[in-house]
């Protein structure tokens, strides 16, 4: 796709944070794809340097097709954190432990005068793309979930993204299910729905399993080294007939099932779209989830719909690059 160079702020940067990784998308008036930029997430970075490598970024992204910050219209950033989007603060990153009270906002305004900047929760953005561009189009309220690193979730509601209050609503994931009870998650509690049913935390669970005894194939898989096991060696396990790979995706769908039962007697939304690399477990997560949800919900007369994302990797760029076009809402 070109882009006319006249010298008008033109452009738009989506940018979506991981527990992982950073994805860059560059986009024109249009909503068109220009361009992308990859980079590793650094779980111990400070503020100061995590808006000094988003922007180092940003500008190598311009760079490779010609632009630069002149160029720029908007930049919205999707964070995997709890952030009160009405100040445009980040008030907490479960994965990021460092990145709290951080006001993004004033920030990158600052270096960046005269761009617009919106600072929103990962999840938020994904559920806009899903909305307008994906699984959830044509319903007038969906759930959007993505299971990853972590969990969490973002709320359609008459065709709007909810954010309650303080602009962080859709931080479900650190609902409390067993109180004090558990491993405790990087929100500082123990017993959230993240803390059972996420791909660290159940890495967690599975260290804590072999330290304690347990005889796994996943100790074997990573030669002895713990720090390694994640989702695509329980997936693996899995699918090898692995007892505790067994028991862990068990755990997993008994409380994200749990989580859709709680989520739909408070809301009555019946489309849940669900994202994240934890869903290579396939069809067998979604019919344990499926089972603990048909086990409590009793008046089973209205339908209850799981859908998977189809936008995959990008999701929070396109809904980035959405929001810009569409002055946040």
């Amino acid at each position: 796709v070109e882009l006319e160079r006249s010298g008008m702020r033109n452009l738009y940067v989506g940018i979506d944070v991981g527990g992982t990784k950073i994805a860059y998308g560059l986009f024109n008036e249009k909503k068109e794809l220009l361009g992308r930029y990859k980079s590793a997430t650094n779980p111990q970075i400070y503020p100061e340097e995590f808006g000094e490598q988003i922007i180092c970024e940003m500008e190598q992204l311009l760079a490779q097709h010609g632009f630069s910050f002149q160029d720029l219209k908007g930049v919205c950033i999707g964070m995997p954190s709890s952030v009160d989007f009405t100040n445009g603060v980040v008030l907490w990153t479960s994965n990021m432990v460092n990145i709290k009270d951080f006001h993004a906002r004033d920030y990158f305004s600052k270096r960046l005068p005269g761009v617009e900047i919106i600072v929103d929760n990962d999840t938020n953005l994904a559920a806009v793309a899903e909305h307008r561009r994906g699984a959830g189009c044509g319903y007038e309220h969906i759930i959007y979930t993505a299971i990853s690193t972590g969990v969490g979730s973002g709320f359609i509601i008459n065709n709007k993204l909810f954010r309650g209050t303080y602009g962080g609503a859709g931080e479900s994931g650190h609902m409390i299910i067993t109180p004090d009870e558990g491993i405790e998650c990087g929100c500082g509690n123990r017993g959230c729905i993240m803390s059972y049913s996420s791909g660290s935390m159940v890495a967690k669970h599975i260290v804590n399993a072999i330290k304690n005894g347990r005889k796994t194939i996943m100790y074997d898989m990573v030669e002895g080294d713990l720090g390694k096991i994640n989702g695509t060696v329980l997936n693996e396990a899995y699918r090898q007939g692995d007892e505790l790979a067994i028991e862990m995706l068990e755990q997993m769908g008994k409380y994200l099932g749990i989580y859709v039962y709680n989520l739909f007697m408070a809301f009555k939304i019946n489309c849940y779209i669900f994202r994240g690399g934890l869903l290579n477990l396939g069809q067998p997560l979604f019919d344990s989830i499926r089972r603990y949800l048909n086990r409590y919900y009793k008046d089973n007369k209205h339908e209850i719909v799981f859908k998977t994302a189809q936008l995959g990797a990008d999701a929070g760029i396109i809904g980035a690059v959405e929001l810009l076009s569409s002055n946040g809402e």
